[in-house]
């Protein structure tokens, strides 16, 4: 669920830096907005839907959650986990075995997995394009897609949804290989939150009684 989840960062933590591949220029002024008004907040808090869905079958999961970003720092909740990433460790505390699992940040594995590191993945990693603009409940968005120069990876296309007024982020779709569609969808974006460091830091005495499992090295 953490990996599934971290999609969720992944499509806000990125820096649309130019590589050598041949880029969209259009695309990439979007993108540069999009970064530019995240990084550019003390921290940025943001309400989300998150749809898992399964195309072979047409079964699809949906979660609620909240997700507070300051630098390279985040807490994710949603009503079974919460994750606090304070600059070197992830903690994850699972609500219903009242069990936190520490773990180091992973520096090399994907995309969906490394979700801070994506800043000098994405400028060697993705080629991008603008593909137009449509309309979604009276706001006009910019569609943009980004594909992996890594053709091994397990999906193929990451869709980004920007409104065109705010330059915000309205929505995001990945495609998997394997016909799973992950979805977010921006409830509501707030980026006037300045927050304490211990903010992003499990604190133990808010959780009496928790199982605490180290699997730092």
């Amino acid at each position: 669920m953490r990996k599934l989840l971290a999609f969720i960062i992944t499509v806000l933590l990125f820096n649309p830096a130019l590589s050598g591949v041949k880029q969209d220029e259009k695309a990439a002024e979007i993108l540069d907005g999009l970064s530019a008004l995240i990084n550019s907040a003390p921290s940025v808090k943001i309400e989300f839907t998150f749809l898992v869905s399964d195309l072979k079958d047409g079964m699809t999961e949906e979660i609620e959650g909240t997700i507070v970003m300051q630098d390279s720092k985040y807490r994710l909740e949603t009503m079974e986990m919460v994750s606090w990433f304070d600059g070197s460790s992830v903690y994850t505390y699972m609500a219903d075995v009242n069990e936190l699992i520490i773990s180091d940040h992973d520096e090399t594995g994907d995309i969906l997995s490394n979700p801070v590191n994506l800043f000098s993945i994405y400028r060697e990693e993705f080629r991008y394009r603008l593909i137009g603009e449509t309309s979604q409940s009276g706001k006009t968005l910019y569609e943009v897609d980004l594909h992996p120069l890594d053709l091994d990876q397990a999906y193929h296309t990451i869709k980004l949804f920007v409104e065109k007024d705010k330059k915000s982020l309205h929505s995001a779709v990945v495609a998997a290989k394997d016909g799973s569609r992950y979805t977010l969808l921006v409830e509501k974006f707030d980026d006037r939150h300045d927050l304490p460091d211990d903010f992003f830091s499990f604190r133990r005495d808010d959780y009496p009684g928790v199982e605490v499992i180290d699997m730092r090295w």
